[in-house]
């Protein structure tokens, strides 16, 4: 079996050279810029020229996080300086969230791979394969995702690389898909600043006010993740690169982990599964190196479960392990010295894979006094301790009464090991065009009234459907869940509907998706759901791309409509000022939701009330006291955490007008029929009637003012 990689995280330049050292096939780290650890010290870019040099050096491979989303003026004016730098020294690929960075590495780096970063939330095969044929030569897999997924996805892209997460922390939430510590502290999860409100205690209530918490009051807090019983089976299942959280850990984490890793997959490639068993001790000095109230290998065999939440302790605690002194790994380099009267002198370090550094030097002299030894050419030959090299065989051809001064030995052993190392490195520039910055956008205004509209449940549905209007025309598009379609056709036959497809669609249920003929369109959440709709052909003008798919940028709106995506959803996080140098020709923007801030695998419903299957909605409030709803999808399988207050724009009429957009949208998610009545009569009012806006109370702009950092 070919060797796998074992993948180490790196949060300054000393724990990157001391993961490699401890057995590590690649290191993965933040530079200064556009990282998904921005509070993290991160690597500067000539630690990061010394790293890549290091890690080639000993056959090791490095990965820059690229891996947040990206503002306009931030593409266009830093980013290909920024990553030129890194492709210039030899990074090996640049890790992307952002399909907008995605297509502008393709452009102007296109010899650079792409691993599409677990923020992009991939599940399946489907959207695997559409990465893949996109350009992306790696897929980091959605941590929710089973053996079993992991195979499938193998199977269906076998020259796509896969790598997952085997150890460390893990986010409760789908990655890519949380906006809780946007929306409540102004810090974006997206853009690298995560605040972990996840590790917070939270009370949980039912409909009726029924205390939930029997556990314990840190619902969302999962333990950390490790598989190093699984390794067999992932391997198996077709994972190559097995990836370490912890870019802001400690070094003797990153080591220590990284060590037992090492010894654990070399024991499976060499012996196979009968001999494969992880010692009680070596489980210690794991749980001892960081825990959250021990270890979770759920995601791996199981969808959801209580069993991977600490409830009661949430933070990361470790033992008292001292820091094992890892030695520099030395590579070995033979050497060949010839050193005969009247013949020049000559130095060559060389290995058995034809690499050759060769210096030649003066003509050998007679010596007049103190001749010189084999003994001091040896000793001359071996000074190799600051370089990445070890002496390996020797070999001195040379005969008595000579004379070489030691400095000549010592400056041509000096020029010969940096040829040597010159020619291990060599390695052609990869292509870099030159860089063309998009053109400004200029938005025209325009007002509107006629507004696109979603709803999630049947009540709402129906309400929707027994709404008087002053003016019946305002709403002519629809989106509804799978299951509501012909209800909603039959409801409104002469408007247009969509179906509004699952957040997340995972392989089990992808069989459940059925598009009607007679929908006008639907929306589309995930790449997954790009890659199932291009498998059944489905046209490519009838898809809105939805704000979780986040064409945050101008590239990222320009790489969707040259593939065929023309219309999109406006993401939450940009503020009215950053959505002015937006193209949002064909976008909606949604200007009513409760905003989704989470959508988690592990279901908080299940783990307080169990596991019902009724589509259940408890509230979680916080130290503030404010009360979250959450809503379980049981058709496929996942929570969504919604903001406690209603995210209503109607108020900022005027400055909506002028972004351009092409339509307004509501989004209906947990709201009663008495609600939608609301929401929908304050529509009319301030769009149709152009009344003053009134619902000022329990409300939110969200970043339309605020916008993140």
């Amino acid at each position: 079996m070919d060797r796998v990689e074992l993948l180490s995280p790196a949060g300054d330049i000393n724990i990157f050279k001391a993961v490699i050292d401890a057995g590590a096939d690649a290191v993965y780290f933040g530079g200064d810029m556009f990282g998904a650890r921005a509070y993290a010290k991160n690597i500067t870019i000539d630690e990061a020229k010394e790293g890549i040099r290091y890690a080639h050096l000993h056959g090791s491979k490095c990965y820059l996080t690229v891996n947040t989303l990206l503002k306009n003026t931030e593409i266009e004016r830093n980013l290909y300086d920024y990553l030129r730098a890194y492709v210039e020294n030899g990074i090996d690929a640049f890790i992307v969230q952002d399909m907008g960075v995605f297509s502008f590495i393709r452009s102007y780096f296109p010899d650079t791979n792409i691993h599409v970063s677990t923020q992009v939330s991939t599940c399946t095969a489907a959207g695997s394969e559409y990465l893949f044929n996109s350009g992306a030569s790696r897929v980091v897999t959605a941590r929710e995702i089973s053996l079993e997924e992991i195979s499938l996805i193998h199977k269906r892209c076998p020259d796509l690389e896969i790598e997952s997460f085997i150890h460390g922390a893990l986010c409760v939430c789908y990655s890519g898909q949380c906006l809780m510590s946007s929306i409540l502290g102004g810090r974006s999860g997206n853009r690298g600043r995560c605040a972990q409100p996840c590790r917070l205690p939270y009370d949980a209530y039912d409909s009726v006010g029924n205390h939930l918490n029997k556990s314990g009051n840190y619902l969302l807090s999962p333990k950390d993740f490790c598989t190093i019983e699984y390794l067999p089976q992932m391997i198996d299942a077709g994972v190559f690169s097995f990836k370490i959280e912890g870019r802001m850990k400690q070094k003797e984490y990153a080591t220590g982990v990284v060590r037992i890793y090492r010894h654990y997959m070399d024991r499976y490639l060499s012996d196979g599964a009968d001999s494969y068993a992880v010692s009680c001790s070596d489980m210690r000095k794991l749980l001892g190196l960081g825990n959250r109230s021990g270890f979770t290998h759920l995601y791996l065999d199981e969808h959801n479960g209580p069993d991977m939440i600490t409830f009661k302790e949430p933070s990361h605690k470790k033992a008292d392990v001292s820091e094992y002194k890892e030695s520099p790994s030395k590579l070995r380099v033979n050497c060949r010295v010839t050193a005969l009267l009247d013949c020049p002198f000559s130095v060559e370090f060389y290995d058995d894979n034809g690499h050759r550094g060769k210096v030649i030097g003066d003509v050998v002299s007679h010596a007049q006094k103190k001749p010189t030894t084999l003994d001091d050419i040896k000793k001359a030959i071996s000074g190799l301790g600051n370089t990445p090299f070890g002496l390996g065989e020797l070999d001195i051809d040379t005969e008595d009464g000579i004379f070489l001064p030691v400095s000549a030995i010592k400056s041509a052993r000096r020029d010969a090991i940096v040829l040597y190392e010159e020619e291990l490195l060599n390695q052609s520039l990869p292509l870099i065009n030159d860089f063309k910055p998009l053109p400004e956008i200029k938005n025209i205004s325009s007002t509107m009234s006629d507004v696109f509209v979603s709803v999630s449940t049947l009540e709402q549905l129906e309400a929707l459907n027994s709404f008087r209007f002053d003016r019946d025309d305002f709403i002519n598009r629809i989106a509804v869940p799978v299951k509501f379609f012909d209800k909603a056709l039959n409801y409104f036959p002469k408007k247009e509907i969509f179906i509004y497809l699952p957040t997340v669609l995972r392989q089990d249920y992808i069989s459940d998706i059925r598009i009607s003929d007679r929908a006008s369109g639907v929306i589309a959440c995930s790449m997954d759901e790009l890659g199932f709709l291009s498998e059944i052909s489905y046209p490519k003008e009838k898809i809105i791309i939805d704000h979780r798919l986040y064409t945050f940028n101008n590239r990222s709106i320009d790489y969707f409509s040259k593939t065929g995506f023309i219309n999109n959803c406006i993401p939450y996080e940009l503020s009215i000022k950053e959505l002015r140098h937006r193209d949002n020709r064909n976008s909606q923007m949604i200007i009513y939701s409760r905003i989704p801030m989470m959508v988690t695998a592990n279901c908080t419903i299940k783990n307080t009330l169990g596991c019902r299957k009724q589509n259940d909605i408890i509230y979680i409030t916080d130290r503030k006291n404010e009360r979250f709803p959450v809503a379980c999808n049981c058709d496929y399988c996942y929570n969504t955490i919604y903001n406690s207050k209603r995210y209503i724009a109607f108020g900022m009429r005027e400055e909506l007008d002028t972004l351009g957009v092409k339509e307004y949208r509501l989004d209906f998610t947990v709201e009663s029929r008495e609600e939608v009545f609301l929401i929908l009569r304050e529509y009319e009012n301030v769009f149709i009637k152009g009344k003053p806006f009134s619902l000022k109370d329990d409300m939110t702009y969200g970043h339309l003012k605020r916008g993140v950092e």
